[in-house]
């Protein structure tokens, strides 16, 4: 139980907070109720980070203040406007806090402020309508950033905001090659109706397996989750949906409850594979000295999951690949998986043909039907609000079929005086 417990603690949680600045100067404190799907954004560019600058085998230490490049990460993730990849940046980048939009913004948001990330120098990828083409991916992995791009990370390690309200429309790429730059690649996918279809479980199951798999965004409707592993036909995932102070206050411990699995075969992100009994015990929380930034809050000690036919279709795999023989190698094992066991047994697995249809197409170049593949390099510091000012039009239709989920209006709103009169 204790790798299981400390593997999922030491993952990055980032929930709901109140009391922070206000977003924009005059927006809201709080993200409650409509930030959910942005906070597993963080989590899983907290995971992305984690593994890039310290390693795939980070483990927090309870009650040892961050340091070094932990601490950095983490200051990036802050509830203020200075901090690259906080709730107020991903607002003002396109997502328009208090509404709910499920969930196609997230992967663009994630694409467009990585740009500004000279630090870790991460490309993004989206590979849309199920379908995944190498050679898009190879190009914007081998593309470098414009060298004449903003650089949001200071010398200090903080963000100059001032940077983040400029539309750069002067900028634009050489579109000079570089070896490779670490890559994160999200597949968004709609996996049945109204929940997942059972024929994908053994191709989910597999793709925990993978070295480069850094979990999924899904959940429900209206409530978004971060997937980081699997038991059985269980997902375990981190919850954002628990609203806390703001980091900046500083408040007491709190207790929390254990959601365990007995018996079962728990495979996590980076294939830990372990037969565990956990308890429903309480377990006890440790203060921490008052010194820095206090990163209890970021750290579950719950261990939740979810059944398989729980979870909404719509959901978003992500992979990362931090060199271009990661990539091919990803590209090889999401045809077959070879699994291990002891120092002579192997086994098989193939991922796309564990289920029937397959998640996605993989292709090695671009079909003729669609368009010409555009990287995108930066151009502009700002994502123009307009781009989603449509997202919430009642008779809005996505083409690949991903659900918005509009907020219910009151209907006397529409009502005229002179309807309201007769």
């Amino acid at each position: 139980i204790d790798p299981i417990k400390k593997y999922v603690t030491s993952r990055l949680w980032f929930t709901y907070r109140r009391n922070f600045a206000p977003i924009g100067g005059t927006g809201p404190e709080s993200d409650q109720g409509w930030g959910c799907m942005l906070r597993c954004a963080q989590m899983l560019l907290g995971e992305v980070l984690l593994r890039r600058h310290i390693g795939r085998d980070f483990e927090w230490k309870e009650g040892v203040p961050p340091t070094g490049d932990y601490e950095r990460i983490l200051r990036m993730f802050l509830d203020e406007k200075t901090a690259l990849y906080s709730i107020h940046q991903i607002a003002q980048m396109g997502v328009s806090e208090g509404k709910t939009i499920y969930p196609l913004p997230f992967h663009q948001v994630i694409k467009k402020l990585a740009v500004f990330d000279s630090w870790s120098g991460i490309a993004v990828h989206v590979a849309l309508d199920n379908i995944l083409v190498l050679n898009d991916v190879r190009t914007i992995a081998t593309l470098a950033p414009p060298k004449d791009a903003i650089k949001l990370i200071t010398e200090e390690k903080n963000v100059d905001e001032s940077y983040m309200t400029l539309v750069n429309e002067t900028v634009a790429s050489d579109d000079q090659k570089c070896d490779w730059r670490p890559l994160l690649l999200l597949v968004p996918l709609r996996l049945g109706l109204t929940s997942i279809n059972r024929c994908y479980l053994p191709a989910i199951e597999n793709f925990f397996k993978l070295d480069s798999c850094v979990g999924i965004i899904g959940g429900r409707p209206n409530h978004a989750l971060y997937f980081i592993g699997i038991a059985g036909e269980k997902l375990v995932y981190l919850d954002p949906h628990y609203c806390r102070p703001s980091i900046i206050e500083k408040y007491g411990n709190t207790r929390c409850l254990e959601d365990g699995f007995v018996s079962l075969e728990v495979i996590l992100l980076f294939n830990v594979k372990l037969w565990v009994q956990i308890s429903e015990d309480i377990p006890p929380s440790v203060p921490v000295k008052d010194e820095g930034l206090d990163d209890t809050t970021f750290h579950c000690k719950m261990l939740l999951h979810m059944d398989y036919d729980q979870v909404d279709p719509s959901l978003a795999l992500a992979f990362f690949c931090e060199s271009a023989d990661a990539f091919e190698k990803l590209s090889r094992d999401l045809r077959q998986v070879v699994i291990v066991e002891g120092d002579l047994k192997s086994t098989t697995l193939d991922v796309f043909p564990s289920s029937e249809p397959p998640l996605f197409e993989q292709l090695e170049t671009r079909p003729k039907y669609l368009p010409p593949f555009e990287p995108y390099t930066g151009v502009k510091a700002k994502i123009e609000m307009k781009e989603f000012d449509d997202m919430c039009a009642p008779n809005y239709v996505i083409d690949d079929g991903f659900e918005v989920l509009e907020e219910t209006e009151d209907p006397l709103t529409d009502l005229t005086e002179e309807a309201l009169q007769s």
